[in-house]
C-alpha cells in the first residue's frame, strides 16, 4: 500500500458512516449492546478493544465520521492523531479542539469523549497499544535519555497508576506525519515483516515525540505552560540547581513551582532530580568504562549506599546487574 492508496482507503465511506448519514443525530447501535460501568463517581462506557487487539498488542482504527462519541474510558493506552480536518474532545472535563497534525496520548482510565460532528474531511486515527507492547527493553533504552523521556514513559509504562494525557502540536513536524503514514500502510496492508515493522515504526514515533518535548518552543505541548522547559532546565542543571534557583529563573515562587511539578508530573522536585541522576547513571553504565563509584560521583551522589538504594528502587536491579544485562543486548534495528 502506498500513500495514495492509504488516503483513498481512509476517505472511503464505510457502512457505519452511511448508517449515520441516514440516521443523523443517533448513536451507533453498537452502544445498545454495551452497558455503562461505574467509574470515577459516574457511569461510563468502557472500551476494551478486544476485537482490535485479539491477536496483536497494537491496533488501529479510523473513527467513524458524521457522528460523535460519548464519554468513555479504556484499559489500554490510546494515541489519537488528527490526520486531516479537526475534532473537538472533552478530556477529563476539559474541552480540547485538535487540528490536523495534532496528536494526543491518552493513558488508560482517562474519561474522554469526541463531541464534535466529524465531517467528510475530518479523519481521526486511533492507535491502541496494550501496555505489554512497551517491553522492558524498549523502556530501558529510552529511560537513559533523561527526565523528559522518563515523563513520557511514565504515561505508557504498565507499572504505575494511570489517568494522564499529553497533547502534542506537531503540525510542522513532517516526520511525525510520515511515521503515522508508514504505520498505517503496514497495518492495513501487512508485509512479511509486519510485526517487526509495527514495532520499529512505533518506537520511532515515540522517539520523535520525545524530540518534540526537547524542542517545546517549536512543537508545543501547551501554549500556556512551561513544564517541558522546566524539565529540560532541570535535566541540564540537575547537579547544582535548587528549587529556589529554578523558581527564580522561571519567575515563580518556590512553593508554587513545587506544587506545579507535583501536579503535572506526580513527582516532587527532589524525585525529579533523582530521576535524572538515575537516567544519567544508566547511560554511563552501558556506554562508559567508569566504575560504579565514579558514576555515582559523576551524577552527584556522594553517598554510594544512597546511590545503590535509589538505583535499585528505580530499576529493580543493582548497577552491576544493569550494566551486565544491557551491555550484552544486541544493537540491532529493533533495540532502540
Amino acid at each position: 500500500m502506498g500513500i495514495k492508496e492509504l488516503e483513498d482507503f481512509l476517505y472511503q465511506e464505510t457502512d457505519s458512516e452511511r448508517w449515520h448519514l441516514e440516521n443523523e443525530g443517533e448513536l451507533s447501535r453498537f452502544y445498545d449492546k454495551m452497558k455503562k460501568v461505574a467509574f470515577d463517581s459516574g457511569e461510563y462506557y468502557c472500551f476494551d478493544f478486544s476485537n482490535t487487539l485479539k491477536t496483536d498488542t497494537i491496533g488501529i482504527v479510523r473513527e467513524s465520521r458524521y457522528t460523535t462519541i460519548p464519554a468513555h474510558f479504556h484499559k489500554d493506552m490510546e494515541l489519537n492523531y488528527i490526520y486531516s480536518g479537526s475534532c473537538t474532545f472533552v478530556i477529563k472535563g476539559k474541552e480540547v479542539t485538535m487540528k490536523q497534525g495534532d496528536l494526543c496520548i491518552l493513558d488508560s482510565n482517562v474519561i474522554h469523549s469526541a463531541v464534535s460532528y466529524k465531517k467528510y474531511g475530518d479523519i481521526v486515527i486511533n492507535i491502541i497499544f496494550r501496555h505489554e507492547f512497551f517491553d522492558h527493553l524498549f523502556l530501558s533504552k529510552l529511560s537513559q535519555k533523561g527526565i523528559i523521556s522518563s515523563f513520557l514513559l511514565d504515561v505508557i509504562s504498565k507499572n504505575r497508576a494511570h489517568n494522564q494525557y499529553l497533547i502534542f502540536q506537531t503540525q510542522e513536524n513532517f516526520k511525525v506525519h510520515s511515521l503515522i503514514q508508514f504505520l498505517l500502510c503496514e497495518y492495513f496492508s501487512p508485509s512479511q515483516c509486519y510485526h517487526e515493522l509495527l514495532q520499529a515504526y512505533s518506537a520511532a514515533l515515540f522517539i520523535e515525540l520525545i524530540n518534540t518535548m526537547y524542542d517545546a518552543e517549536k512543537y508545543r505541548l501547551s501554549k500556556k505552560n512551561q513544564l517541558f522547559s522546566i524539565l529540560k532546565y532541570i535535566e541540564t542543571h540537575y547537579k547544582k540547581c535548587s528549587l529556589t534557583e529554578i523558581a527564580e529563573h522561571f519567575g515563580y515562587s518556590p512553593n508554587y513551582l513545587s506544587n506545579y511539578l507535583k501536579e503535572k508530573t506526580g513527582k516532587s522536585f527532589i524525585e525529579i532530580k533523582i530521576s535524572q541522576q538515575m537516567a544519567e547513571s544508566t547511560f554511563l553504565l552501558v556506554h562508559s568504562d567508569h566504575t560504579i563509584n565514579e558514576i555515582a560521583e559523576i551524577v552527584g551522589c556522594n553517598n554510594i549506599t544512597y546511590f545503590y538504594n535509589k538505583f535499585y528502587d528505580t530499576y529493580q536491579s543493582t548497577p552491576r546487574e544493569y550494566r551486565l544485562k544491557y551491555r550484552q543486548m544486541p544493537e540491532d534495528g529493533l533495540c532502540i
